[in-house]
């Protein structure tokens, strides 16, 4: 399961909600599915209901704890089911390219890295995002109420702060974390972190995960392109005028 933060137009006002992304490469607003799926079933008041059970936001599903998480995984699977009968309206499901994809939580209820450091939870970027300083990438975990974690996403530390990626896993993610810029890549294996011991979370909190050891990208100038993916997820980032390092050039 993926599960993300998205806004999109809806004629002169803005959507933001809790979404995942669907087989289709959809993306599905669970909060308003939630509130359909509950009116089918004769439920009263289902939107009031929905917004209780699915929230349209992933810190508030977080901190319902595994029950709330189990609920998203249901309403998860009926709009797989939906999408797949190609009845799933454009309302409740738009398509990838008509939705601006945010960090998979926006604000953390607190970020740090795993030695301790706190980090500006405030400032967290996404997509898009322009780098201060040579790229490190990592992977995150997100925390659920009841200190366990609920999944994972890319990420890197910047500025003080973090870029978080778009998608939060549900499952420890396979393969490798690939960082490249033009045609120089680096890669580790995401099993690296595999066995790490992490402590007990606070619902909705992010904490970054060491970086591994990768040799510097060469050649990097200002406004170069970055992009730092796993099988799951992609970041396309771009280096400032700051992020130029004697070691890196």
């Amino acid at each position: 399961m993926f599960l993300g933060t998205a806004v999109w137009a809806e004629g002169p006002v803005e959507r933001r909600a809790l979404v995942a992304r669907l087989a289709s490469g959809r993306v599905a607003d669970l909060n308003r599915i939630e509130a359909v799926r509950l009116r089918k079933l004769g439920e009263g008041e289902p939107e009031r209901l929905a917004e209780a059970l699915v929230p349209a936001s992933l810190r508030r599903v977080l901190e319902g704890g595994p029950r709330a998480l189990a609920r998203v995984r249901q309403t998860v699977a009926y709009a797989e089911k939906w999408d797949r009968r190609g009845t799933l309206p454009e309302a409740l499901a738009p398509a990838a390219s008509s939705a601006d994809l945010l960090p998979c939580l926006p604000r953390p209820a607190s970020l740090r890295r795993l030695d301790g450091l706190s980090l500006d939870r405030l400032g967290v970027g996404g997509q898009g995002a322009e780098l201060s300083g040579p790229p490190q990438p990592c992977l995150a975990a997100v925390g659920l109420a009841g200190g366990a974690i609920a999944g994972f996403c890319l990420a890197l530390e910047a500025g003080g702060s973090a870029v978080l990626g778009a998608w939060m896993t549900d499952e420890w993610p396979t393969g490798s974390l690939e960082l490249r810029a033009g045609a120089t890549r680096r890669t580790a294996p995401l099993k690296a972190w595999e066995g790490l011991e992490l402590p007990a979370l606070r619902a909705g909190e992010v904490m970054l995960l060491p970086p591994p050891r990768l040799k510097p990208l060469p050649n990097l100038v200002a406004g170069a392109e970055v992009r730092l993916s796993a099988g799951f997820d992609t970041l396309v980032l771009r280096l400032g005028a700051e992020g130029i390092h004697p070691t890196v050039q």
